[in-house]
């Protein structure tokens, strides 16, 4: 067994050559004007950067849609075109959920994991940078072809066939599913990148892997799907390889990834908050080896519950009464054990210091169990399920979990590490709490109107009702307005901030990383994890010390051009004093 001298020796040596990597990738990235890194760049920070920026605008975009759909119901109960059409009013519902969901929540996915995965590590660095960048272009290329279908695009919002889609909008799904895969084998490489030999990886990590994992199995199914629909009568490129597709295989396909997709913000959105989280309570998650085993428990369960959606098919016994039912009402547990380790770790509300991402990832959780309580009564349940699945009692449920919870939770996570990721402090904290308290006020609004509205047997997916519903898609419409104003305030604020907010102490590693990684070690040693398993340990003040030779002997440098100037090279094999070691360990926290 090495002793933790030999054990802190190895991580300075880990952390030197990774320093130096990245030393090479500023060095590139320095010599790149700025248009060119727009479609390229290496370095973690800009290629997250790029991926907020694009999930912002598909926010809007999505968002747009969304608000013609609410100002044409609130407005009207008849169907008459007072805002659109009831043609573009499907079409409009078909692209909402896209550009919600493709665009603005993978997108902000794909921006944390590759800002979270080096910054935990401590490698700083992006495994096969081309195909990430161009994984990212590729998929909004695809959703931009999707948005394009046209009016066809109305049938899209049962996502069943016979009924058919534009042809751009099957090749533009089949694009857009290449890109997300590309980008997702460069955040798993990215996380095996920054791993060594014989270590756990933090938990935020762990967690952001498996949800990769899930989704990349996930997307295999209803690519399967797309390419068999394209290819039949119904693809509208006259190649008619296949027959239209069996409804009832095509649905199945379809649910196996676009229900794990719901859990692709919420599982990295669970990383996130285990890193951050510790850092308001000051002090490590209650069990950090329970934590992990929610990990195996979430990628079993989130894989399974889509057969809930099968419920009323003609699928074998186990699968559609059983395995739905199963499979749906034990995902509360695991999700009920994490919210008790957050509230249990978090402590006694009235004693943190509370701000806006503190805020918003509180409320998130609390929408989350809200979310929870109302699915898991007639979700698992064939008896209920197939009389609520088609009222606006649904459409409440998966905007709490969607826009309340995973949106919710992902803006906080961008509030707390924004700063470090922009180099700049947010503009103003007021703008900041006006965002978090109109999202929270106008996307409340809108799921308590759509759940009531559905208990009394109001129809989703309509354009018209009877006039008793009317007063529940007025109060969504006021609702989503005033969500859509407070999206304008964070975005007003963001660009005050990339413009003129003050700028922040630059450190090589974040000092946020710095310390989750260091209560996490805290809380492993009190579990007994042996020091040999435990994450790499970061450096206090967050700088990496490059260790060099000098004539025979060793130095810390403190800045790469003081290597290069002394004609120093990096060391396979060094000996680090008591004195350096003390200076590495990350035992100094922020009060």
């Amino acid at each position: 067994m090495a002793s933790r001298e030999e054990l802190r020796r190895q991580e300075l040596e880990k952390l030197s050559e990774w320093a130096q990597q990245y030393e090479e990738v500023k060095q590139r990235e320095s010599k790149r004007p700025m248009l060119l890194k727009v479609f390229y760049s290496e370095d973690y920070k800009m290629l997250a950067l790029k991926n907020v920026l694009f999930a912002i605008f598909w926010l809007f975009v999505g968002g747009a849609f969304a608000l013609f759909l609410r100002t044409q119901a609130g407005l009207t109960s008849t169907g008459a075109p007072v805002i659109v059409s009831p043609q573009y009013y499907f079409q409009a519902m078909t692209n909402h959920v896209m550009d919600m969901i493709f665009g603005a929540v993978f997108s902000t996915v794909f921006a944390v994991s590759f800002y979270v995965i080096p910054a935990l590590n401590g490698s700083r660095l992006i495994k096969w940078p081309k195909i990430a960048n161009a994984g990212l272009w590729i998929a909004t290329i695809g959703l931009f072809m999707m948005n394009l279908g046209g009016v066809q695009n109305q049938y899209l919002f049962t996502f069943l066939n016979p009924l058919k889609a534009s042809p751009t909008w099957y090749i533009g799904y089949a694009v857009m599913v290449i890109g997300e895969w590309m980008e997702m084998a460069s955040v798993l490489g990215t996380s095996f990148l920054g791993r060594i030999q014989g270590r756990l990886v933090p938990t935020a990590i762990g967690f952001i892997v498996m949800d990769m994992i899930m989704m990349a199995l996930a997307n295999i199914s209803v690519f399967i799907d797309v390419i068999w629909s394209l290819l039949s009568p119904i693809g509208g490129i006259g190649l008619y390889i296949f027959g239209v597709p069996n409804a009832e295989v095509w649905k199945g396909l379809f649910w196996f990834a676009d229900h794990p997709l719901v859990y692709f913000a919420p599982y990295t959105l669970t990383g996130a908050i285990i890193a951050i989280i510790p850092l308001y309570a000051k002090r490590p998650m209650y069990s950090v080896r329970f934590t992990r085993w929610l990990i195996p428990v979430l990628f079993v369960l989130g894989a399974s519950v889509y057969v809930h959606h099968l419920v009323d098919d003609p699928w074998p016994l186990v699968l559609r009464d059983i395995f739905a039912q199963t499979s749906t009402a034990l995902i509360a547990i695991p999700f009920a054990a994490l919210w008790l380790l957050f509230f249990i770790t978090l402590g006694d509300p009235r004693k943190l210091k509370w701000d806006v991402g503190l805020a918003f990832i509180f409320a998130a959780a609390v929408w989350n169990i809200i979310g929870g309580i109302q699915a898991e009564p007639t979700q698992p349940t064939p008896s209920v399920d197939p009389t609520v699945h088609n009222t606006l009692w649904l459409p409440s449920h998966f905007h709490i979990m969607l826009a309340l919870y995973s949106v919710g939770g992902l803006l906080g996570v961008l509030y707390v590490v924004g700063p470090d990721l922009w180099g700049k402090k947010w503009y103003s904290e007021r703008l900041g709490w006006l965002h978090f308290w109109g999202w929270q006020a106008g996307m409340g609004l809108l799921v308590t109107a759509f759940a009531i509205g559905g208990f009394y047997g109001a129809i989703r997916r309509e354009v018209a009702w009877p006039a008793f519903y009317e007063v529940y898609y007025q109060l969504a419409m006021i609702g989503g307005w005033l969500a859509g104003f407070a999206t304008i305030i964070f975005a007003y604020n963001l660009i005050l901030t990339l413009l003129y907010g003050e700028k922040v102490k630059e450190t090589d590693i974040p000092l946020w990383a710095v310390q989750t990684i260091a209560l996490e070690r805290l809380g492993m040693r009190r579990e007994g994890y042996k020091e040999e398993e435990m994450p790499i340990a970061l450096p206090a003040d967050g700088m990496i010390k490059i260790i060099t030779e000098n004539n025979g002997g060793i130095r810390v440098a403190e800045k790469q051009r003081e290597i290069e100037a002394s004609g120093g090279k990096s060391m396979s094999s060094i000996k680090v004093n008591d004195s350096s070691l003390k200076k590495l360990e990350p035992n100094n926290l922020k009060k």
